[in-house]
């Protein structure tokens, strides 16, 4: 039986997508995968399995442990000297009959508390290192591979996520020229991949405790991008045709905005303060099939409540799901992995 501990060096890496990714790849060869969320900060009072990471990696994969199994310990409630015991304890649960345990990192390693706890860890349970790297243009490649280096000789490889298409081949050159002398594997350089980062209409028209007035059965179309109509401004056809696969925030006073936004490629019209649209817009929307939502804050509001959507996007999605499979497929290292079972 084989343990992935799989980390991430920055926040955003991407840790639980990867997870996701390899999870559903090797249940697909017939692999029996666990997984483990070894130690959890959250805030005071939290209730065992609440955790968002755990509880989607329990549904997507299927799991039979309840999710409480999944991310039992944490860390305010432990003794050092009582950590490894229970982190054997946990782990044995999840372990039972699998193949693979996926052991979901915590915190970032470029922090000294979280790099020495994770090393801790791998050790614990005997487990293989990923370490994730987020992509950006100023990345401190001399503390990456202090990190890199901590988990040697466990360290199975590094994923670099959500890089440019056009600079995909420079940041592979440039990983195997820092880390190919120390025979560190590069498993993969991820393209940054828009649809990975959408949310679908249904997820909007809750977490803005919207109205939906129409075309409800369109609530699962994914939304890539957000414009808005701003009042002072009269924006056409060929403003809003800027960006596909959207949604659009306006007034419900406006409809001369929300009829130039059904004219273009819009998931869903979002109308602050509580409005409905003139019958005209609504009829054209249900013509197009194109959803509206009547939230009653003001617009900025609900700009600032979309934002912050977004940065918390999870991919619960079945087209989400396939796109990253197949942007695994092409682009992960799977033979190193396979290698890791009989390693």
């Amino acid at each position: 039986m084989t343990n992935l501990y799989v980390a991430s060096w920055a926040p955003g890496g991407g840790k639980t997508t990867l997870c996701v990714g390899i999870g559903r790849h090797l249940q697909n060869k017939g692999k029996r995968v666990g997984y483990l969320k070894p130690v959890l900060l959250p805030p005071a009072g939290t209730s065992p399995g609440m955790d968002k990471d755990a509880q989607f990696i329990h549904q997507v994969l299927e799991l039979d442990e309840p999710v409480e199994r999944l991310c039992p310990l944490r860390w305010v409630e432990l003794r050092e000297e009582d950590f490894p015991h229970k982190l054997r304890q946990a782990h044995s649960v999840v372990a039972k009959d699998k193949d693979i345990v996926l052991l979901e990192g915590w915190g970032e390693l470029r922090g000294t508390e979280v790099l020495q706890l994770s090393s801790q860890i791998v050790d614990i349970v005997d487990a293989k290192v990923i370490i994730v790297v987020p992509y950006s243009t100023d990345l401190p490649w001399e503390k990456i591979t202090f990190s890199v280096r901590k988990f040697a000789p466990r360290l199975l490889g590094i994923v670099v996520t959500k890089t440019p298409k056009a600079r995909m081949e420079s940041v592979r050159a440039r990983m195997i020229s820092l880390f190919g002398k120390d025979g560190v594997r590069i498993l993969g350089v991820l393209p940054e991949e828009r649809l990975l980062l959408t949310v679908s209409v249904a997820e909007l028209a809750e977490y803005l405790q919207a109205e939906v007035l129409c075309c409800p059965e369109a609530s699962s179309e994914l939304v890539e991008n957000l414009m808005i109509g701003v009042l002072g401004v009269d924006p056409g056809a060929d403003y809003f045709a800027r960006k596909a696969n959207k949604a659009v925030v306006t007034s419900g006073e406006r409809p001369d905005i929300q009829l130039a936004a059904l004219a273009t490629s819009t998931k869903c019209l979002i109308l602050s303060d509580g409005k409905a649209p003139i019958p005209q817009v609504l009829h054209w929307a249900e013509d197009k099939g194109t959803s509206i939502l009547s939230v009653k804050q003001d617009m900025p509001s609900i700009v600032a409540s979309i934002e912050g959507l977004f940065l918390q996007t999870r991919f619960q999605q079945s087209k989400k799901l396939e796109k990253l499979a197949q942007i695994l497929e092409q682009h992960f290292d799977f033979n190193t992995l396979y290698q890791s079972f009989v390693a």
